[in-house]
């Protein structure tokens, strides 16, 4: 019983049952929030506040379930460590927290505590939960590890930027508005607003050079911010060639030993269809085409 409910922790059981306790999931955790959300409406809150309520309730206690079941099967993933060692890993890391967090204060609450917006905010961490759940964020992930560099990179550059428009607006505009550009952190709020091409307009140069300086920082700000998403648009689209790259070998392997796929062979290939991301579509591309192109081989033979 405790593997079967790793196993599924792991995302490595892929059944019918596996897609509706995943659907469950999701739902419970993009509803819950959605009621939180809508309590602080006051007209929702008097007339539905306590169907609300009752839905966190019921919510958290499915959270709390989640929570005590990982820790109970978490032994089975590290069977090289002691079962003590393997549930403080998981209690002391990140997900494990966030976990803990989602349904922790609902309890304070019931307890005596008062709902205020900070334990609100800790609530809504539930939401990345998520992460658990959806490919997409495996991909994102493995996107920002491989492109970490270059991203930081960009970073330290707009960093770099900001302080130049800062010290920069700074010198041309602090003596005829010494309340918005009075120091270099008051100026930075003007340059982080430019140079993100957001342009609330609250503050603005006034002098002919402060205008002409704001003008380039406007142009470079058009660049940097689009520096980030090229990075990581370029990184989604690499990754998906690897992962094509990987499906389109396990079938060619397959198909190599005795030229066809059998029954237990595409159950292999959905699974890690699945887990890589790609479509039903794409798949059934690549297998046609790596089928078609062994065929011509052995005709050609």
């Amino acid at each position: 019983m405790r593997k079967a409910v790793a196993v599924y922790f792991r995302n490595k059981w892929h059944g019918p049952l596996h897609r509706f306790l995943s659907a469950f999931m999701v739902f419970i955790i993009f509803s819950s929030s959605l009621c939180l959300v809508l309590t602080t409406e006051p007209s929702i809150e008097g007339e539905y506040g306590y169907f609300l309520w009752l839905f966190e309730g019921f919510s958290s206690f499915i959270f709390m379930l989640e929570y005590l079941l990982r820790i109970w099967s978490c032994p089975e993933d590290y069977k090289n460590q002691g079962p003590l060692r393997c549930r403080m890993d998981y209690i002391l890391s990140f997900m494990g927290l966030v976990d803990l967090l989602s349904f922790l204060p609902f309890f304070l609450i019931i307890s005596g505590w008062t709902q205020t917006p900070q334990l609100m905010l800790v609530q809504l961490l539930r939401l990345l939960k998520l992460t658990r759940y959806s490919v997409a964020f495996d991909l994102l992930r493995d996107v920002l590890r491989e492109e970490a560099e270059s991203l930081l990179v960009s970073v330290m550059l707009m960093f770099i930027i900001l302080i130049f428009a800062s010290v920069g607006i700074f010198i041309f505009e602090h003596e005829v508005q010494p309340d918005a550009f009075g120091s270099i952190p008051k100026a930075m709020w003007w340059a982080i607003v430019t140079l993100t091409t957001v342009g609330y307009g609250d503050v603005t140069p006034i002098t002919v050079q402060g205008r002409i300086f704001a003008t380039f920082i406007t142009i470079a700000g058009v660049g940097l911010v689009s520096l980030p998403a090229g990075i990581i648009a370029s990184g989604f689209t690499e990754q998906l060639r690897l992962r094509r790259e990987r499906f389109q070998l396990e079938v060619e392997q397959m198909i190599h030993d005795d030229g066809s796929l059998s029954r237990e062979e595409m159950d292999v290939l959905e699974e890690d269809r699945q887990k890589l991301g790609l479509s039903k579509d794409n798949a059934q591309l690549i297998i046609n085409q790596v089928a078609e192109r062994e065929a011509r081989k052995t005709k050609g033979s």
